[in-house]
């Protein structure tokens, strides 16, 4: 099958990241528009102190998602994807992937596995799962411990 819209959802994760690498393989070979999705959660509260320290910015900081949604735009554009789209959106991330797949008419969605975003972090592959049940085409779960195929490193 050839796809022709990809939409992945990175939020710096192993497992985003695993998502991002499958995603640009998959548009690369397909000539297919990837469009990179990044969610973050704005909150007037001090960040949830039981979260590691490491990862309290990725419940609300949007600078961050856009350096993520950056990254991956390079990691694609480094692997001949010609056509992709970058969005930083505030809001939870199934929801915002599912609407950038309607937006974008996509026919793929690639999600990782467990991500780290918002305070869903705390329920592995809750976005996952999510995506899975609602999306409108079909959807890639890219486990944070596949192995990059051989050809595509």
């Amino acid at each position: 099958m050839t796809y022709r819209t990809i939409v992945v959802g990175t939020d710096g994760s192993a497992s985003a990241e695993r998502a991002v690498e499958h995603s640009v393989d998959l548009a690369a070979a397909d000539q297919a528009r990837l469009v990179i999705v990044t969610a973050y959660e704005r909150t007037d509260t001090t960040p949830d102190e039981r979260a590691p320290a490491d990862v309290r910015w990725m419940m609300a900081d949007p600078n961050e998602a856009e350096r993520h949604a950056r990254h991956a735009r390079t990691v694609a554009a480094e692997h001949g994807v010609g056509d992709v789209v970058v969005q930083a959106l505030e809001g939870e991330p199934a929801d915002e992937l599912l609407e950038a797949a309607d937006t974008f008419d996509a026919d793929l969605i690639v999600v990782g596995s467990v991500g780290l975003t918002g305070s869903s972090r705390f329920l592995l592959g809750s976005v996952a799962s999510s995506v899975l049940h609602h999306a409108p085409c079909d959807v890639l779960v890219v486990h944070s411990h596949t192995a990059r195929p051989a050809a595509a490193q």
